[in-house]
């Protein structure tokens, strides 16, 4: 087969790949990971190969997440970190492949389409998913992963779904709708910080709506009763579950403040923080390294060294990264996010996709603040690739906003 008629294949199937990577990285099957990094292995070749092939691509995105990714890579082997079990190394490995991904897209004509339309069937499928593992095990759901993962990449997910494709198939339709599917997948793992999407998503929803009242007062009202009258058909069989985690949580706190010892999730977070706090206070600019991070951080603790020692990060985003690669890092992390806002809130750009990309940021530091956001492979991966063909897709000849009207 010539070069030409592999192109032309390809054409046809970097489409079906990419969706089907995505409904499978909402799963958590290793398969969505093969999928993207097929992309981002094509993207370091034409890199390479064909420099030119930059000129289309989000290149100060990239360039600061690729930055970002060289700078902890090189802080690592300066510091002598061995290779084996360095997850630093392993997870700017991967954010680097995130910074190569846009230009691996060259064939997907509209990327954030597949990405969408992947999404929307991924959250069928989680909704029932969730739900059956629950009542089977009546315990927190996670799909056989970690319930924080699954609750962040499900979240992560459902904000993607929403992106406007323009008119997909009639049983996969555009909305907003989308986000809110991840309620009982998300409610069922039993994570209290991704609850916080929702208000997130509920605040833009809001004020995307409001000048429209006027003119839909009807069609509107209509939509906000369905809209409560299903929530809280949703809430009734998971309402019991979610109090007794957040009363869990309370108790926690009241017995940390007395007796300053650390038993449970939340408390043990609040003397990690504090400890850390201290750490960086020490070593600013560089940090101590992620080998060496939680060790530091025991030392600093006390009586609450041993339950600090049981965990392999502090979560929280901006801690993990300070401690790990300094306030260099820390500005070099904030970089890529602000570069990728910088292109997505664009006056000219969709309303959906400016909220789409505004609750994706919001919510990956929001959930940071109590999780390791950026140290797992499938949180990277759903963050950053998600980035990237956002703005691909806005850098190509029909932008999202000649192809939307906004739905809802």
């Amino acid at each position: 087969m010539t070069v030409l008629g592999l192109l032309l294949r390809r054409r046809r199937w970097d489409p079906a790949i990419l969706g089907a990577g995505t409904l499978c990285l909402s799963l958590l099957v290793s398969a969505g990971k093969a999928a993207f990094l097929l992309f981002a292995v094509c993207g370091l070749y034409l890199a390479i190969t064909r420099p030119r092939t930059l000129r289309g691509a989000p290149v100060v995105f990239m360039g600061v997440l690729a930055g970002w990714a060289l700078w902890q890579i090189g802080l690592s082997l300066a510091r002598g970190e061995p290779m084996d079990g360095n997850r630093v190394l392993s997870y700017a490995a991967l954010e680097f492949a995130c910074a190569l991904l846009p230009l691996g897209l060259g064939l997907v004509r509209h990327p954030a389409r597949a990405l969408a339309l992947g999404g929307r069937v991924g959250m069928l499928a989680l909704v029932v998913l969730s739900t059956a593992e629950y009542a089977v095990t009546g315990a927190r759901v996670g799909l056989g992963k970690n319930e924080a993962i699954f609750a962040f990449v499900v979240g992560a997910i459902a904000i993607l779904a929403r992106l406007p494709t323009g008119g997909g198939p009639r049983f996969l339709p555009d909305g907003r709708f989308w986000t809110y599917l991840a309620a009982v997948p998300i409610a069922l793992s039993g994570t209290r910080a991704a609850m916080l999407l929702f208000v997130i998503t509920a605040i833009l929803d809001l004020r995307g709506a409001l000048p429209h009242l006027r003119a839909r007062k009807g069609r509107v009202a209509v939509a906000v009763v369905g809209g409560l009258v299903a929530a809280m058909l949703a809430a009734v069989p998971v309402g019991g579950f979610l109090a007794d985690r957040m009363e869990a949580g309370v108790a926690e706190m009241e017995a940390y403040e007395a007796t300053g010892l650390a038993v449970g999730s939340v408390d043990i977070r609040l003397a990690m923080w504090s400890s850390a706090l201290r750490v960086l206070a020490e070593h600013p600019f560089i940090g101590v390294g992620g080998m060496e991070r939680m060790a530091r951080v025991a030392d600093e603790a006390g009586p609450n060294a041993g339950e600090v020692l049981r965990y392999q990060h502090l979560h929280n985003l901006v801690l993990d990264e300070a401690l790990s690669s300094g306030l260099i890092g820390l500005a070099l992390m904030g970089g890529a996010m602000a570069a990728f806002l910088a292109g997505a809130l664009g006056r000219s750009v969709d309303p959906l996709v400016r909220d789409a990309s505004l609750a994706l940021v919001l919510f990956t530091f929001v959930f940071g603040l109590f999780h390791g956001v950026l140290l797992n492979e499938w949180m990277v991966l759903v963050i950053f690739s998600g980035m990237g063909i956002i703005l691909v897709e806005l850098r190509r000849s029909r932008p999202f906003g000649e192809r939307s009207g906004g739905a809802t």
